[in-house]
């Protein structure tokens, strides 16, 4: 069965065009001169039996021109995969002839070592003949942190927060929501909410007022992958998880009495108080806060803890 990243990628590319130029640009100083793109049929296949289907084929084209000017093939890889040596070289001479036009294959991959395995020439064995794919990862892709930079091209700012899961990040894909297709508006959401951690999703549900995933897409994966893990747990041996009980209920006694102490300090606790507190997983800063706290004097000394606390999460 395809994986949620990749599918979800591979749809990101088909479903804006634009993308894969900018990301060529951004990433590998690559950039073709052009006034629209047009999503073309991803079927590469020659008059042979074997099929060749790319993830994505977009081609660039120029005002006045009846022909591309370019033409980008995208490939999600997860993996390593054999084959594709041998495809890939098929994909860009069948492309080119078909098109008459420049080609450039661009690969995507969140694994360092893929994009290594990816990046190695590909020698065709005829005399200088060889395909060099250009390979972006995912951690190459820019940051997107202003609200118009992520409006302007959305899919970017998501692509943008899956590879930097920090809220600047998040809150300025946030941004470039309203506006999209209600289907395609709630799987971004959740993508944005799957892809951060545990710290800062709770701060970002508290801002929301609670969150839930909202995109059938999305929650057919989240809730598959959530099921295997909860069958890996439980091979992985009961004792095991009657101990991280343990810890978790300590911790959660811990958080307990640390929003206590709040209340009693503080005039009024906010949902971001609280976010923060549900955030601390170390139960060595949950007991230093609680100290911190019962010392402090003052409300500003509790929100200079609190503060400090927000910190350690970063």
């Amino acid at each position: 069965m395809p994986s949620f990243p990749h599918e979800f990628l591979v749809d990101l590319f088909r479903g804006r065009g634009e993308l894969a130029p900018a990301l060529l640009d951004a990433c590998a100083g690559i950039a073709y001169r052009h006034d629209r793109v047009e999503q073309t049929s991803i079927d590469l296949s020659q008059v042979v039996s074997t099929e060749y289907r790319a993830d994505a084929v977009v081609e660039l084209h120029e005002h006045g021109r009846d022909r591309p000017v370019a033409a980008i093939i995208v490939e999600v890889q997860l993996n390593t995969d054999r084959d594709k040596r041998h495809a890939w070289p098929v994909y860009v001479a069948a492309l080119r002839a078909k098109l008459h036009c420049p080609v450039v294959l661009l690969v995507l991959t969140p694994e360092p070592d893929v994009a290594i395995w990816a990046r190695k020439p590909i020698s065709l064995g005829h005399p200088g003949f060889s395909l060099v794919p250009v390979v972006i990862e995912l951690a190459d892709v820019p940051r997107v942190t202003e609200p118009s930079d992520a409006q302007q091209l959305p899919e970017l700012a998501i692509l943008s927060t899956m590879a930097h899961p920090e809220l600047e990040v998040a809150t300025a894909a946030i941004s470039a929501i309203p506006g999209l297709p209600e289907d395609q508006a709630k799987l971004y959401w959740d993508v944005i909410m799957a892809a951060l951690p545990h710290r800062l999703r709770a701060i970002m549900e508290a801002r929301m007022k609670g969150y839930v995933y909202q995109s059938d897409f999305a929650r057919k994966y989240y809730f598959q992958g959530h099921e295997e893990g909860l069958v890996k747990g439980h091979e992985a041996g009961l004792v095991k998880g009657r101990e991280e009980g343990r810890e978790r209920g300590l911790a959660e006694g811990q958080r307990r009495a640390v929003l206590a102490l709040l209340a009693a300090k503080l005039d009024a606790l906010t949902e971001d108080d609280r976010a923060v507190i549900d955030a601390v997983q170390d139960e060595s800063t949950l007991t230093e806060l609680i100290g911190t706290v019962a010392r402090a004097g003052s409300p500003a000394e509790v929100r200079a803890a609190l503060a400090a606390a927000v910190t350690s999460l970063r």
